[in-house]
C-alpha cells in the first residue's frame, strides 16, 4: 500500500481542490455545490474554512511519498466533547486507483491520533463503489438513508456507518492474524521438501 501523510490544508491548496470538487465524478459521489458556485464563492468558503471555522469543520491535504498532493479529508459535524465526526475525503483522479485506500487509512489515523476523535461516522452514497464495493457497503452500514442527497440531477441514497476505537482495533488484529497466516503458510511451504 503506498504511503500517504495528513496536512493541514492552506490557502495554496485552495485551487487544487477546487478542480476536485468541480471534477464530474466527485460531485456524482458527494456534492455538486461546486457546479452552482463561482469560483470567487468557492476560494471564500475554503478560506473561511481555514480561518475561522476549526471549531466546526477541519480540512486536511492527502501527500504522497514524494510529498504531492493526491487528495483532501475534512471532518464536519464535529462533536469536541463526544469525541466524535463525520469524516469525508476526495482523492485526485489521477490518484484514486493508487492511493485510494492509504489516503482513507491515513485520515482515519489522523484524526484518531492528532485530534483525539474516539468515533468516525462515515457516509457513502449508495451507488459510489470507488472505494467500497456495493456488497461490502450493504455489510458495513448501519443506516440507509433515501434521498439523503441531491447530487447531478438525481437523489442519492446514502449509507451511514461508525467506526470506534474498538472497531480499528478488531481491524487491525484481523489483518495481522491474516498476515501471520500467510506467513506461516509460506514458512511450511518452503520448509517442505521439493518433489524428486
Amino acid at each position: 500500500m503506498p504511503f500517504v501523510t495528513v496536512r493541514h490544508f492552506t490557502e495554496d491548496d485552495i485551487p487544487t481542490r477546487t478542480a476536485l470538487l468541480r471534477e464530474s465524478r466527485f460531485q456524482a459521489n458527494l456534492t455538486d455545490f461546486a457546479v452552482v458556485s463561482a469560483d470567487d464563492a468557492l476560494t471564500a468558503n475554503q478560506r473561511r474554512t481555514i480561518e475561522r471555522e476549526h471549531a466546526v469543520k477541519r480540512m486536511f491535504t492527502l501527500c504522497g511519498s514524494g510529498g504531492g498532493t493526491v487528495g483532501f479529508a475534512w471532518i464536519t459535524s464535529i462533536d469536541w466533547p463526544g469525541q466524535t465526526c463525520e469524516l469525508s475525503f476526495g482523492v485526485l483522479p489521477e490518484c484514486r486507483g493508487r492511493y485510494g485506500a492509504a489516503a482513507v487509512a491515513a485520515a482515519h489515523a489522523h484524526i484518531r491520533a492528532e485530534l483525539n476523535m474516539r468515533v468516525v461516522v462515515n457516509q457513502v452514497l449508495e451507488h459510489n463503489t470507488m472505494l467500497v464495493p456495493a456488497e461490502l457497503l450493504s455489510e458495513q452500514r448501519r443506516v440507509r438513508c433515501a434521498y439523503d442527497s441531491y447530487t447531478v440531477g438525481e437523489w442519492r441514497t446514502a449509507c451511514y456507518w461508525t467506526e470506534s476505537e474498538q472497531d480499528v482495533a478488531r481491524q487491525r488484529e484481523q489483518a495481522a492474524q491474516r498476515r501471520r497466516a500467510i506467513a506461516d503458510r509460506i514458512r511450511t511451504a518452503s520448509a517442505s521438501p521439493l518433489p524428486s
